[in-house]
């Protein structure tokens, strides 16, 4: 039985220690068991998440080459336009339609067909862009992955593109560097090497390739850079075109002096050039393009760089296909007539005279201006209102619409211009330090339209410079009275070439010195003159009195919306706050307008003498078609009969005698037999000089002067009219051989001879002026007119009176006398009824300039308003002292001289009298104050 005081019995675990390496085991796997287990989940976990992502990378990428790659991959070059740089056209002297100017918009180029491109350009492109091209089909994927290592490990550009890919990068101007691109780009390179061969593709990038200055494609870069046709370049020219394309502001061949670094070496651009030529000529001697000889003589070659092929350097085909002659022009040979003969058959060939240079002539600039204002006002937009830079766009917009202008051009008329005013010997030499600038518009009077023009002397022109000849507001001087006095008081009928117009100032400035107004160019007066003198001499004072009678506002008109002086205007404010206007004397009576008028305006205006008195606009440019041939701008010469034929030939017939024998004689075409019209222009201190002259076959206008005005000094005793040199220099070339016309028929005339005291028809008493004596300037002039203006009166101004020729004045009873015994000599004079106001008229301008023989006081019978004679004192009011006569009466003659003529008798002593003092008021002769205006003839 068991002991109930013990219970159950207590069980123990047993009390084991295990070994201490034993421990430390089984403590490393429980680890690595459970890194284990971790990592295999890992390893679960990524291989799920990999395979989820692959498929939707997949899914991903299949999506996003199906919607964006591959729908935009396909490549069909007639899409894309590479010649839409527009052309402007002129006829030749033949009426073939040639190429005047291609106008360029941000980049110069010009398509090159396959034939054209030079072997060893094509070669040097190949060698040094992508030298697998001929083998690959569109990507080099070994240069490629290399690209692709150096985006992620080297430089993280890509590069290594192919040719192809390089084309079609510049055909979308992809110029982002993004996978993506890259992706869309080999895609497309791909598409384009199976759709078009090997050929093609290299044709379109060498034809779009850009390479440097604004040149973009081989053809352009020959002609800008060498002066040369494409497919004559050498292989050295070729390797230094294509080495530009790399980076063209860093291998720019005509960089000469701005140093550049690449590569760690600061060079030239010519020297970075050069260095990358020489390696394009290695590698194509290495590829086997070039031997050895001819990879030595292309290293030798010195490059010589000319902008613009000069016509001698363009390619001509003979005409004869069995000949096929192909060559420069300078080898064809240009005989006596004028036109070239192929050297291999002789065939007659003809030859376009190709204006197209990179640098655009005067003419092209003002076409291109010109047709975008046109396209401007065509939009609704005022050109005028524009700024600098929308200028700029709208003339981008017409260089790169791909339209067709044409022009006016006269390319024989332009040539001479251009040898005139592009060789500066040519220019008349100044004493200043500033070259003497001019500008010139040549209009064909057949047409209307400009066919010449410079804007500027010398050879240096720039892209779109300031042309003188159409932008230069200017001072014209006396150039302008025809426009504003002389053509619209003719039209008015209040004038003829025959009228007598005051040359006397208008008024005096009240300066403390009356100072006149106008000067005249010699400072002088000559009193009375003919509008037909006034204008031949250029006189001041005629143009400004006639322009007092006729009015202002009515010559500010005229000139301004008959003739189109635009730049004339009756309101401008300076900064000051001082207001100017135009309708005033001396802008309108001397050619001194505010702003100023341009070349081109005043050769369009004097255009309308030679036109029988119908203005038209001078073009330069008649009609506009884009690219499908669509007429897009039609320029209608707008004209207008502003004056009649009769103020026409008046016109006509005193700016002839003005070059005949007036202030333009220097620019007479007599020694060629050419009648010229025309009116010279000299402003203030002689800082312009103008000549504006025409012919039957050409207006032009010329102006002279300096970019910053200062006074025109010619060499030695030089004061001759520049402008006017400058008008001959050109226009007689262009006139010889011509026959010649006169612009006025003197059939519609009559030669009148008018007295210069009243205006009246001369008669032979005006011959007796005391003022002509000695052979001096007789008070006639002789005029033609229209038989309807002659003067319906005879001269009653002129009183025929006995003269006493030692004391020059009119004889006294003394006087008569003592020639009745041989003491004294008389003959017959014939004084000029002047007013009191007349006489004053002379005595203010005394001192003045006045030719001396008008302040004199013998000529003048005085008359009041009514023709009555009145007591004369003389000019300044001290003769005739204590006679009462309307005339300067002898006072040398006295009954003194009469009684010591007689026989000595004794007699008681005479009182001496003062000479005259007895004098009657009319002397015993066949004149009195009561038949003052007798004016029969001398018997």
């Amino acid at each position: 039985m068991a002991n109930q005081n013990n219970g159950p019995r207590k069980v123990t675990r047993q009390n084991w220690k295990p070994n201490r390496l034993f421990n430390v085991a089984s403590g490393l796997w429980g680890t690595v068991y459970s890194v284990f287990k971790v990592i295999l989940g890992a390893l679960a976990t990524v291989a799920i998440i990999a395979g989820i992502c692959l498929l939707v990378f997949v899914w991903t990428l299949g999506d996003y080459l199906q919607e964006d790659i591959l729908p935009n991959s396909e490549v069909a070059l007639e899409g894309f336009d590479l010649s839409q740089n527009s052309n402007t056209y002129y006829l030749d002297k033949d009426g073939n339609l040639q190429v005047l100017q291609k106008l360029y918009a941000e980049t110069i180029s010009e398509w090159a067909t396959f034939d054209e491109i030079p072997k060893a350009m094509i070669q040097a492109t190949v060698a040094i862009e992508d030298k697998r091209f001929y083998e690959h089909q569109g990507v080099d994927w070994f240069t490629t992955i290399k690209a692709c290592a150096n985006m992620f490990f080297g430089d993280g550009g890509f590069g290594g593109s192919s040719i192809t890919q390089q084309l079609v990068k510049n055909l979308y101007e992809a110029d982002d560097v993004t996978v993506q691109r890259k992706i869309q780009e080999i895609f497309r390179a791909t598409a384009l090497e199976k759709r078009y061969d090997k050929e093609v593709i290299i044709t379109w990038y060498l034809n779009n390739i850009y390479l440097g200055n604004r040149v973009e494609g081989v053809k352009a870069a020959a002609s800008y850079y060498f002066g040369k046709e494409l497919e004559l370049l050498t292989p050295a020219e070729c390797a230094c075109l294509i080495s530009i394309t790399n980076n063209p502001s860093i291998f720019d061949p005509t960089n000469t002096d701005k140093l550049i670094k690449f590569d760690g070496e600061w060079k030239t651009g010519f020297e970075h050039n050069f260095t990358r030529k020489e390696n394009t000529l290695w590698m194509m001697r290495n590829e086997g393009y070039l031997t050895e000889d001819e990879y030595q003589e292309a290293l030798a070659q010195e490059l010589v760089f000319k902008n613009g092929i000069d016509l001698e350097d363009r390619l001509a085909d003979c005409l004869d296909p069995d000949c096929g002659y192909h060559n420069t022009v300078g080898t064809f040979e240009l005989r006596e007539d004028g036109e070239y003969y192929c050297p291999q058959c002789g065939t007659k060939t003809a030859i376009g005279d190709d204006a197209s240079q990179t640098v655009y002539s005067w003419f092209v600039d003002t076409v291109l201006e010109q047709v975008a204002a046109a396209f401007a006002e065509r939009d609704g937009l005022d050109w005028n209102k524009f700024n600098k830079d929308q200028k700029t766009m709208y003339k981008q917009l017409v260089c790169g619409g791909g339209y067709h202008i044409y022009t006016t051009l006269d390319m024989t008329v332009q040539n001479q211009i251009d040898k005139i005013y592009q060789d500066l010997s040519q220019i008349p030499t100044a004493k200043s330090v500033q070259q003497l600038q001019s500008a010139m518009i040549v209009i064909d009077n057949r047409t209307g339209d400009i066919v010449g023009m410079a804007g500027g002397v010398g050879d240096d022109k720039g892209f779109d410079d300031y042309n003188r000849a159409v932008d230069a507001p200017l001072q014209p001087g006396s150039s302008m009275k025809p426009l504003s006095v002389y053509a619209p008081a003719f039209e008015l009928g209040l004038i003829t070439p025959a009228s007598v117009v005051n040359d006397l100032p208008l008024y005096y400035m009240d300066n403390g010195e009356g100072r006149p107004f106008p000067y005249n160019d010699g400072r002088d007066y000559s009193y009375k003159r003919t509008i037909k003198s006034g204008l031949v001499s250029s006189v001041n004072a005629i143009a400004v009195n006639t322009l007092d009678t006729m009015g202002l506002s009515y010559s500010y008109s005229f000139a301004k919306n008959q003739f189109g002086l635009s730049g004339l205007t009756n309101h401008y404010v300076n900064s000051s706050g001082t207001v100017f206007t135009d309708e005033a004397y001396s802008p309108l009576g001397m050619g001194a307008p505010t702003l100023g008028v341009t070349v081109r305006d005043m050769a369009t205006a004097f255009a309308t003498f030679a036109n029988n008195g119908v203005y038209r606009d001078a073009r330069t440019f008649t009609k506009v078609y884009n690219s499908k041939g669509e007429l897009v701008l039609d320029n209608a010469q707008k004209s207008e009969r502003i004056i009649s034929e009769k103020t026409t030939e008046y016109v006509n017939y005193c700016l002839d005698q003005a070059v005949d024998y007036g202030t333009g004689t220097n620019a007479d075409l007599e020694s060629i037999g050419i009648d010229v019209c025309g009116k010279t222009g000299t402003t203030s201190s002689m800082k312009d000089r103008w000549f504006c002259g025409y012919t039957q076959y050409y207006t032009a206008a010329v102006w002279c002067g300096y970019d910053i005005p200062e006074v025109i000094s010619l060499t030695g005793n030089d004061r001759s009219n520049p402008a006017g040199r400058l008008w001959k220099k050109v226009m007689e070339p262009l006139h010889k051989g011509k026959s010649s016309e006169k612009l006025y028929d003197e059939d519609n005339f009559v030669r009148i001879e008018v007295c210069l005291d009243c205006g009246k028809l001369a008669t032979a008493n005006c011959l007796l002026d005391p003022r002509t004596k000695d052979g001096g300037d007789t008070r006639i002039d002789s005029v033609l007119v229209y038989p309807e203006d002659m003067p319906l009166e005879d001269c009653d101004c002129h009183v025929k009176v006995k003269w006493c020729n030692e004391c020059n004045a009119v004889a006294n009873d003394y006087c008569k006398k003592l020639a009745g015994i041989g003491k004294c000599t008389l003959s017959e004079r014939a004084l000029v009824k002047l007013t009191q106001a007349e006489v004053d008229a002379i005595a203010a301008a005394s001192g003045k300039g006045l030719w001396s023989q008008f302040q004199a006081d013998n000529y003048v019978y005085l008359v009041d308003d009514a023709g009555r004679a009145v007591a004369y004192t003389g000019i300044d009011g001290d003769k005739n002292v204590g006679v009462t006569a309307p005339y300067l009466v002898c006072d040398k003659h006295t009954l003194e001289d009469w009684l010591a003529a007689q026989p000595q008798t004794p007699a008681d002593p005479v009182e001496p009298t003062k000479p005259g003092i007895n004098v009657p008021v009319v002397p015993d002769d066949p004149v009195s104050p009561d038949n003052a205006g007798n004016n029969s003839e001398i018997e």
